[in-house]
């Protein structure tokens, strides 16, 4: 093993030391894995017995991704998610001042061109954690969360209003939005199931209810594309056009979990999430009633029982896609058109760094983002050096991602933000 070198690091709200393996390498890794179902793709590279039980170690990083000091986050911290309308106006959503015992207030950032800083949704919010981000540009951006109840907030350029789409209700909670064109869908979940909700002429409906459950939505071009996993814990994917619902097909994968969307055009879509082969999952290729986990999937790409998983829509049909890393999760997709694909997640073998995927329509290639924290006997959590949940966006007229996340768990979770 190569002698560690430290790097430094900034987080958000902390400043972290953190340890590269190798010299950053710019290109990242090159894969032939091709596009096509059911190819096989190379694995990660060998576990080093010396690091951490969950991560496993540093890898090169791509000198392309950067660390950008944020506005000063308190407590625990994580960004869930993030959306940009252009070179300057994006935006970061989750949480800050979580502990073990205490949920924690919202966090919102927004970046200006030249820094990040916090745009707080007021004291009337009443939510802990924020789920989900969607601009439509910079006096149209909504933001969604959970607290008591659900909470939905837009932005006009000049302040927030907050919204209750299910009233004080305590058992539903929002996971996603996304904007365009003056109007906005939600995807939430309740003791009915699964719901999309749709904001238009200044009040929200229910668009759709359907069993299972839903993580994230998209939109574009009249298309709404809805993702999660289905009752009997498959790939779950409803597509809404001119008003009308659809259930779309999609591989009997036993555990598969779907986390994020993203439509290129309405014949090419992209979803990624994982494969748990929890307790109660029968092995993949076996289906039928029994196939159904009775436990839900660890989330954590440290898991030994996740696979990332990645599903595209051709205009006809749903297929799984091989992508060049075996272990892990994904969390996050996004692309500036054909041939220009990116994926972000965690390597289950490097889970102290950033996974980044690219797809130029052809080969897919990896990148890393730089190692936070390296792994000690003394740390509170075996987690405290994994990453967590990551967000990812392109910068609309431009070659510039933003990535977000957290490193950590409990009260050492620290939030950062990347930029290619």
């Amino acid at each position: 093993m190569l002698k560690a070198r430290p790097v430094a690091v900034l987080v958000v709200g902390t400043l972290l030391t953190a340890a590269c393996s190798a010299t950053p390498a710019p290109g990242g890794t090159a894969s032939r894995t091709p596009s096509s179902p059911g190819s096989t793709s190379p694995g990660p590279a060998p576990r080093d017995p010396s690091a951490s039980p969950v991560a496993t170690g540093a890898i090169a990083a791509s000198a392309e991704w950067t660390a950008v000091g944020a506005a000063k986050l308190s407590g625990g911290t994580a960004l869930l998610d993030v959306a940009a309308t252009g070179p300057r106006d994006a935006w970061a959503v989750g949480y800050q001042d979580s502990a073990e015992d205490r949920e924690g207030t919202p966090a919102v950032l927004r970046w200006n061109g030249s820094r990040w800083r916090e745009m707080p949704l007021g004291e009337g919010a009443g939510a802990h954690h924020l789920e989900g981000v969607g601009a439509a540009g910079p006096d149209d951006v909504w933001v969604v969360g959970n607290g008591p109840s659900a909470l939905a907030a837009h932005w006009n350029g000049r302040a927030w209003a907050p919204h209750r789409p299910f009233g004080v209700a305590e058992d539903y909670r929002l996971s996603d939005v996304t904007a365009s064109g003056g109007d906005a869908w939600f995807t939430a979940n309740g003791p009915s199931g699964a719901v999309v909700l749709e904001w238009a002429g200044g009040e929200f409906r229910n668009a759709l209810s359907t069993g299972g459950t839903f993580e994230a939505i998209t939109s574009g071009a009249g298309h709404v594309w809805a993702v999660g996993t289905s009752e009997t814990r498959t790939p779950l994917v409803w597509h809404g056009t001119a008003g009308s619902w659809e259930s779309l097909e999609t591989p009997p994968i036993p555990g598969g979990r779907l986390s994020q969307v993203w439509q290129v055009s309405p014949s090419e879509v992209w979803a990624v999430g994982q494969i748990s082969a929890a307790p109660g999952a029968r092995p993949e290729g076996e289906t039928g009633p029994s196939a159904r986990a009775e436990t839900p999937p660890d989330t954590r790409a440290g898991g030994e029982e996740t696979r990332p998983l990645v599903l595209r829509w051709d205009g006809t049909r749903w297929t799984r896609v091989e992508v060049p890393v075996s272990r892990g999760n994904l969390h996050g997709v996004t692309a500036s058109g054909p041939g220009d694909l990116w994926i972000s997640g965690v390597d289950a073998d490097h889970a102290g760094q950033v996974l980044i995927l690219r797809f130029d329509g052809t080969v897919w290639s990896r990148e890393y983002g730089p190692l936070f924290r390296t792994y000690t006997t003394t740390q509170q959590y075996d987690e405290t050096d994994d990453v967590g949940g990551t967000g990812l966006t392109r910068v609309p007229g431009t070659g510039t991602l933003w990535a977000v996340g957290s490193v950590g768990v409990g009260d050492d979770e620290k939030a950062f933000v990347l930029r290619r």
